[in-house]
């Protein structure tokens, strides 16, 4: 999942880095990277609660929401990573208990959506901040797992993954009313793919296109555009990616890697980020920077 400051530009108050947590190398783990976009460092963060796979996170200026994937059943449990301090608390459990889900979200409400339980959902779970709380959201236009998205302040993409088999098709979320409707199919249809933005575009990456893919579609909100981005620099799956105003970070992946790709929205370009400190797929992240803020 992924946030950015795409309007107000802040130096020094707020910390600008995203965090990649959990996954699977050869064991489900609870191990969190810290990625600073300036400068391209990588330190270890807190861990989480809860090591598991097939996560999703989402969260604001303040926090990370770290929320569902499977131990050894599928998990409604969420970790609360607070960037001031890095630590981790136990957060608000999900309605339902799933792997294989994305989130997106603004400075307010984390959308948790899809994923499986025991058969493909388009169950949303909308997570507010302020208070912890968790309701239901509306369902998504197509019950899926195994797919990414990304957003601005004003709505969510949530995009690929499978249904019966693997989609292009997308979900535009519109946080103020709750309110699902198709959005523009992408140009390759995957699974397994991530997903991260700015306040303008959404830049969706890798998966499983059989073969495994580097391709990356860029989502223009306005107009619901889709067209070819630039390919990442390594062709992989079940990776995650975060990032800020201007550049997403794509980490991890299939087969345990710990490589990044950094996608510089400006010129679509992309170059070779920091290997994160752990190789791992399956994973989720989420930034210290929210969308719209």
């Amino acid at each position: 999942m992924a946030f950015t400051i795409g309007i107000i530009q802040y130096s020094g108050a707020i910390p600008v880095f995203g965090i990649f947590g959990g996954g699977i190398t050869t064991a489900v783990t609870t191990y969190t990277d810290k990625y600073t976009y300036s400068g391209d460092t990588v330190a270890a963060g807190t861990v989480l609660g809860l090591a598991r796979q097939g996560l999703a996170a989402i969260g604001n200026s303040t926090v990370g929401i770290f929320g569902g994937g499977y131990t050894t059943a599928n998990s409604a449990y969420t970790d609360k990573y607070t960037y001031s301090g890095d630590t981790v608390a136990a957060g608000t459990v999900l309605g339902l208990a799933r792997q294989g889900l994305a989130a997106t979200g603004n400075s307010t409400v984390g959308i948790f959506g899809g994923g499986y339980d025991t058969a493909n959902s388009a169950y949303t779970d909308k997570y507010t901040y302020s208070g912890d709380t968790v309701a239901a959201g509306t369902v998504l236009g197509l019950a899926r797992r195994f797919l990414a998205a990304t957003g601005n302040s004003t709505v969510g993409i949530f995009g690929g993954g499978i249904a019966a088999v693997s989609s292009a098709y997308t979900d535009k979320y519109t946080y103020s009313g709750d309110t699902v409707i198709a959005g523009t199919v992408l140009g390759l249809v995957r699974d397994s793919l991530a997903a991260t933005g700015n306040s303008t575009v959404g830049i969706f990456g890798g998966g499983d296109a059989a073969p495994i893919s580097a391709y990356t579609d860029k989502y223009t909100y306005s107009g619901d555009t889709v067209v070819a981005g630039t390919i990442l620099g390594l062709a992989r799956y079940c990776l995650a990616a975060t990032g800020n105003s201007t550049v997403g970070i794509f980490g991890g992946g299939y087969t345990t890697t710990a490589y990044t790709d950094k996608y510089t929205y400006s010129g679509d370009t992309v170059a070779a980020g920091t290997v994160l400190g752990l190789a791992r797929y399956y994973l989720a992240a989420c930034s210290s920077t929210a969308n719209g803020l």
